[in-house]
């Protein structure tokens, strides 16, 4: 009863910061996510000593940072895209550091840092576009878009973890991910579905057939992205990314499904919208 308890106040911790710093402006989502995405690149980094790797912590943090504000400054429209060019030498930097420092594994140093920028912050970066949809009303910006996203994918889990447990039977990738199962896959996609045409039904942003595949390519993305980082934390062989939210793991377990379910979602409505 303890253990569920805090599992509980710290999951309502993380919705109240997630949906308020989206909601009160674009400063607070700014903020808030800047720093959830330095956290969750240095899991990631954290997680790969495992391996024997030794990442550039400061320099591959600064380079997501650094992306994900040119990413929140051209989209607010107050820089041109020539911001983007600062992530050259950033990026040109982490082979220099390493022929620098010398030492062992080079190769997979550099490797792991390029990969945790890619892998993590650029998906990240992504919220900024979604947040400020041109394809809606140019420069506005607009939460509930991107709400939606973490409210799908929210669905989803609930509803895989729900029929999962009642009716799951049928592994998905046992290897990786021991309790999800195809029955409760299922279940979280017709929530999700449910959810998405009550929701956009509501907004009136999106149609009935348009709310259903936007609902179907975010659940497929999402569970794609848990079973990666299920995939990354076996190779690692560790349960959990963290421990800063006490019994849900890091902050890399909890936006795991979002990495690859941003930019798929940002695709779909962009495609839709013009």
């Amino acid at each position: 009863m303890k253990k569920l308890l805090i599992r509980t106040l710290s999951g309502l911790v993380y919705v109240v910061l997630t949906v308020g710093s989206i909601l009160i402006s674009k400063y607070t989502f700014f903020a808030f996510f800047t720093l959830v995405l330095a956290y969750t690149l240095y899991e990631f980094y954290r997680l790969s000593k495992n391996d024997g790797v030794k990442p550039q912590f400061i320099l591959g943090i600064l380079t997501a940072i650094y992306l994900f504000v040119s990413f929140f400054l051209y989209d607010m429209k107050l820089v041109t895209a020539d911001i983007f060019l600062g992530m050259i030498p950033l990026l040109m930097l982490v082979p220099i550091v390493e022929l620098i420092k010398g030492g062992e594994r080079t190769v997979q140093n550099i490797a792991y840092t390029i990969l945790g920028i890619v892998y993590i912050a650029f998906p990240f970066s992504m919220l900024n576009f979604i947040v400020t949809p041109i394809q809606l009303q140019p420069e506005k910006y607009m939460p509930e878009v991107l709400l939606c996203l973490f409210i799908l994918l929210w669905a989803n889990d609930s509803g895989a973890y729900l029929f999962g447990s009642w009716l799951g039977k049928h592994k998905m990738i046992e290897r990786i991910s021991p309790k999800k199962t195809w029955e409760g896959a299922v279940g979280g996609a017709l929530l999700t579905m449910v959810v998405s045409v009550v929701m956009f039904r509501i907004l009136n942003v999106l149609g009935f057939v348009d709310a259903i595949v936007l609902s179907l390519i975010t659940v497929v993305a999402g569970t794609l992205g848990d079973l990666i980082e299920s995939m990354i934390k076996r190779h690692f062989h560790v349960k959990d990314s963290g421990a800063i939210m006490p019994g849900h793991g890091g902050l890399l377990d909890r936006f795991d499904s979002m990495l690859l379910a941003a930019p798929v979602y940002y695709i779909y409505i962009t495609l839709i919208l013009n």
